[in-house]
C-alpha cells in the first residue's frame, strides 16, 4: 500500500470550481435537516453553516426547492421567494466571512413529493409511474405519507419547470451563493427522466438515453445562460437504487448524459460513488449490467469498470468531477492522488465534525454521528458537535 503524507496531500492544493478556486478540496455534499421551518432558514441555520466554513473551501447547501411544486418537504427550504433570499443571505454571509463559498442545491422531488405538501396538487414527474410501496417522506404525517400517482408532465409542466430552477438560480446569486448545484440524483425528478423503470414517455423526452437526458441538458442549458457556466454544477447517482430508481443501462445512459455536459463549461459534475448497500452488486443485476455493456462493445477485461465511476471519469476530460459516498480519514487518500476525482464531498462526517478539514489535515480522529438527530428538530446534532480542540479541553476539565 502507497504511503501517503496527508499533510502535503492532494486533498490539501487548490481545485478550479467554474469561476473560484478554492484552497483544498474537502467539500460539504449536500444533506437535508429539517430546520428550516415555515421553508426559511433559520438563525440556526446561519450558525450551522458558518461553524463548517473553512477558508478557501466549498459547502454545498442541503437540498433547496426552487419552486412550491418541486415537493415543498415540511421543515426543507426554498429559494423563492424576498423571504427566503434574505433568510439566505445571512447563510452565505456568514461563510464567506470565514473565506468560504458556497453553492445552493436546487432540489425538485418529482413524484416523491404528496398532495398534502402540495395543495392538493398531483405530484409531478416524468411518467404516471407511482413509486410502488413508497413513502413521500417529509410530509405532516408521523412516518410520511404513501406516494400516489404522479401526473405526466405536459409541455407547459417542463417549460414552467424549467423556468422554475433558472429563477431559482437567480435568487440564489441574489442571496450571495456563488453557484447552484442541480439535483438529478437519488430517485428524485431529473433522475425520474433518466431512468427507463419510471420514465416510460414515447415524445422527444423518452425512449432513447439521448431524449431521456433532455430535460437535464435544457435545465442546464437555462440555468447556465441565466448565472453562468462557471456557476453551475449538478449531482448525478448512477448505482443509487434509492426510490426505486433501476436503469436497465446504467453506463449506457449516463455515458451519454456526461457526454452532454462535458464542453459546457460547467463548475463540476458531482457524482454519489458506487457502494455495496447501493449498488447492483448481485448475480442477476451485475449480469444485466454487464450484458448491456457487451452490447455496446465493452472489452470482457473492462466488464468490472461498469460497476464504477472509472469510465464517466474518462469522460470528464475537462470538467472538474467530484465524488461522494462513504468516505472517511482511511479511505480518501488513495483514489484521490489516483485522479480518480477532483475533489471529495463528505456528508454525514461533516455533521459530527464541524471541523472535518482540519481533522482530515492533522490526522485527528473523527467524531462519531448519530444519525438518530439528522432529521430532528433542535441544535442537538446540529450545531452543538464540538471541535476538535474543544472535545481536548471538555475532557481536561473532566
Amino acid at each position: 500500500m502507497t504511503v501517503i503524507d496527508k499533510r502535503h496531500s492532494k486533498l490539501f492544493t487548490p481545485l478550479r470550481i467554474g469561476d473560484i478556486t478554492l484552497k483544498h478540496r474537502v467539500i460539504m455534499a449536500p444533506l437535508t435537516r429539517t430546520r428550516c421551518f415555515e421553508h426559511i432558514p433559520t438563525d440556526m441555520v446561519v450558525e450551522y453553516y458558518a461553524q463548517r466554513a473553512t477558508d478557501g473551501g466549498l459547502l454545498i447547501s442541503e437540498g433547496t426547492h426552487p419552486s412550491i411544486m418541486s415537493g415543498n418537504f415540511v421543515d426543507v427550504p426554498g429559494i423563492y421567494t424576498p423571504e427566503q433570499r434574505r433568510a439566505w443571505k445571512k447563510v452565505t454571509d456568514a461563510v464567506h466571512a470565514k473565506g468560504g463559498y458556497i453553492f445552493c442545491q436546487l432540489w425538485n422531488c418529482g413524484r416523491a413529493s404528496h398532495p398534502s405538501n402540495l395543495g392538493g396538487r398531483q405530484p409531478l414527474s416524468s411518467s404516471a409511474t407511482i413509486l410502488e410501496g413508497g413513502t413521500s417522506h417529509f410530509t405532516r404525517e408521523r412516518g410520511g405519507s404513501p406516494t400516489v400517482v404522479p401526473k405526466a408532465m405536459t409541455s407547459k409542466d417542463i417549460n414552467e419547470t424549467i423556468e422554475d430552477y433558472v429563477h431559482a438560480a437567480q435568487t440564489a446569486i441574489e442571496a450571495g451563493f456563488d453557484g447552484v448545484e442541480i439535483h438529478s440524483a437519488n430517485g428524485y425528478l431529473l433522475n425520474q427522466f433518466l431512468s427507463d423503470n419510471i420514465n416510460k414517455r414515447t415524445d422527444a423526452y423518452g425512449g432513447s438515453p439521448e431524449n431521456r437526458s433532455r430535460l437535464i441538458w435544457e435545465v442546464v442549458d437555462a440555468v447556465s445562460a441565466a448565472i453562468g457556466a462557471g456557476r453551475t454544477g449538478i449531482r448525478f447517482s448512477p448505482f443509487g437504487t434509492f426510490q426505486d430508481v433501476a436503469d436497465s443501462d446504467i453506463m449506457g445512459q449516463y455515458s451519454c448524459t456526461v457526454k452532454g455536459l462535458e464542453n459546457k463549461g460547467l463548475a463540476f459534475v458531482h457524482f454519489v460513488r458506487e457502494r455495496s448497500k447501493e449498488t447492483f452488486d448481485d448475480t442477476a443485476q451485475r449480469a444485466q449490467l454487464y450484458a448491456a455493456a457487451r452490447l455496446r462493445g465493452v472489452p470482457e477485461d473492462r466488464l468490472p469498470e461498469q460497476m464504477t465511476l472509472r469510465p464517466l471519469r474518462r469522460i470528464l476530460r475537462n470538467t472538474t468531477m467530484i465524488t461522494c459516498g462513504e468516505f472517511d480519514d482511511q479511505n480518501v487518500w488513495e483514489p484521490l492522488e489516483a485522479g480518480l476525482m477532483d475533489g471529495v464531498a463528505y456528508g454525514k462526517w461533516y455533521i459530527s465534525n464541524p471541523d472535518l478539514v482540519e481533522r482530515l489535515r492533522n490526522g485527528w480522529p473523527l467524531a462519531p454521528f448519530d444519525s438518530a438527530t439528522f432529521y430532528a428538530k433542535d441544535a442537538e446534532g446540529f450545531t452543538d458537535p464540538p471541535t476538535y480542540a474543544e472535545e481536548k479541553k471538555r475532557s481536561k476539565m473532566f
